[in-house]
Order: structure tokens, then C-alpha cells, then sequence
């Protein structure tokens, strides 16, 4: 069965959409939409020279295995186009995330935080 999930490439309106605040953060990246309501989000950020990927998705996208690979298909495209080193953080609250990150290449860089284990990828 095809999802009914739209991806298109995020705006500033759209992350405020997500986070019910302006973002704060430079970034590139993509939302996933449902229903016209931004249910996902994804993309690398930058700070300060730092890249972050990152992909953070509600629970009306939790059930939708086919646009949550997808989703991950899009972040890990934009990875890819980066020369250099792009950090992740393996988040505790997923507990499939280092899993699935050390799948798509992703290695520890021996960093915990208090959301879970920095990677690197690059």
C-alpha cells in the first residue's frame, strides 16, 4: 500500500510548524508532510562549522515504515553531499537509532551525552 506521506524541502515556517518555535538553527533539509500537517522533519544543521544530521518524527509517521525509509533515504542523501566530517547522536528515547545509524555507516566517537552517543560519519 503506497504512503500517504508527501517529502518536499523545508522551510523556516515549516520547522517552526514542527517545533511550535522558530528554529534557531541554520539547516537543510526536508519535511514530511501528512494530512497537510509537517509530521517529520529532517536534514543536517549547522553550527558554528558543525554538522549535525538529524530526523525527529511524530507518531503519525511512527507507523509508516515505508516513508520512515524514505525519510531516512533523503537525510543520508544530503550526509553524502557534505565533504568532512557530519555528526549524529544516537538518541536514547530510539531505541533502534544506533542500530540503524551504525548500518548506514555511521561510527562512535566514544562522546555520550545526556540524549545518547555522538557519531561521525565522513
Amino acid at each position: 500500500m503506497p504512503s500517504d506521506v508527501v517529502f518536499r524541502p523545508a522551510t523556516p515556517a515549516d520547522a517552526e510548524a514542527y517545533y511550535g518555535r522558530p528554529s534557531g538553527a541554520t539547516f537543510r533539509g526536508y519535511v514530511a508532510v501528512k494530512d497537510g500537517e509537517v509530521v517529520g522533519i529532517g536534514g543536517v544543521s549547522y553550527d558554528n562549522g558543525t554538522r549535525v544530521a538529524f530526523s525527529e518524527f511524530k507518531d503519525a509517521l511512527r507507523s509508516d515504515r515505508r516513508a520512515l525509509v524514505k525519510g531516512v533515504k533523503i537525510v543520508m542523501d544530503i550526509v553524502n553531499q557534505i565533504r568532512g566530517p557530519v555528526y549524529a547522536v544516537a538518541d536514547d528515547a530510539e531505541p533502534t537509532s544506533t542500530k540503524l545509524l551504525a548500518k548506514l555507516g555511521w561510527r562512535p566517537t566514544g562522546v555520550v551525552g545526556p540524549h545518547g552517543e555522538t557519531l561521525v560519519r565522513g
